[in-house]
C-alpha cells in the first residue's frame, strides 16, 4: 500500500477517487475511517447527558465516590485487570508483539484505575453536562472528517 499524506488524501477524495488501498501515517485508511465511525459514535455522548440528566449523573458519582472510598485499591485494581484483559483480547489477534502488549496493558490498566477513581468527582461536577457537549461535537466533527475521507 501506498503511504500518502494528509493532503494527498483529500486530493484524491475530492478528485473523486477512493483513498482506500493507501495508508496515512503508516495506518490504512480503512481504519481511519473505522476511527471516525466510533467516535462519531462516541459524540453521541451529549445526548446520552441529555436523557440522563445532570440530577441522575451526580448520584451516580456520589455512589461511585463513596464505593471507591470504601474499596480504595479494590475497584481502581479491577478496573485495571480488566483494560489490561481488554489490551490483551484485541492485540493477540493483530499481531502486536508481546513485550508491546504487556507494556501497553499496564498503560492502559493504570489509566482505567486512575479514571476509576476519577469518575466519580468528575460525574458530581455541574460542569459537566456543558463540557460534555462541547467534547462530544469535536468529537463528531472529527470522526465525520476521517469517515468521509476514508470514503
Amino acid at each position: 500500500m501506498a503511504d500518502i499524506s494528509y493532503f494527498d488524501a483529500w486530493g484524491m477524495w475530492l478528485d473523486g477517487r477512493s483513498t482506500l488501498g493507501h495508508d496515512l501515517l503508516g495506518l490504512p485508511m480503512i481504519w481511519w475511517g473505522r476511527f471516525g465511525k466510533i467516535l462519531s459514535f462516541v459524540a453521541g455522548a451529549a445526548v446520552v447527558v441529555d436523557l440522563v440528566g445532570p440530577e441522575r449523573l451526580t448520584r451516580y458519582g456520589e455512589r461511585v465516590t463513596s464505593f471507591m472510598a470504601r474499596r480504595p485499591t479494590g475497584g481502581p485494581f479491577i478496573a485495571g485487570i480488566v483494560a489490561g484483559a481488554a489490551v490483551l483480547v484485541v492485540a493477540e489477534p493483530i499481531g502486536v508483539p508481546w513485550p508491546l502488549e504487556i507494556v501497553l496493558g499496564m498503560l492502559l490498566g493504570g489509566a482505567a484505575g486512575l479514571l476509576a477513581v476519577r469518575m466519580g468527582r468528575t460525574l458530581q461536577d455541574p460542569e459537566l453536562p456543558m463540557t460534555l457537549k462541547w467534547v462530544s461535537l469535536g468529537l463528531f466533527f472529527v470522526g465525520f472528517h476521517f469517515d468521509l475521507l476514508a470514503s
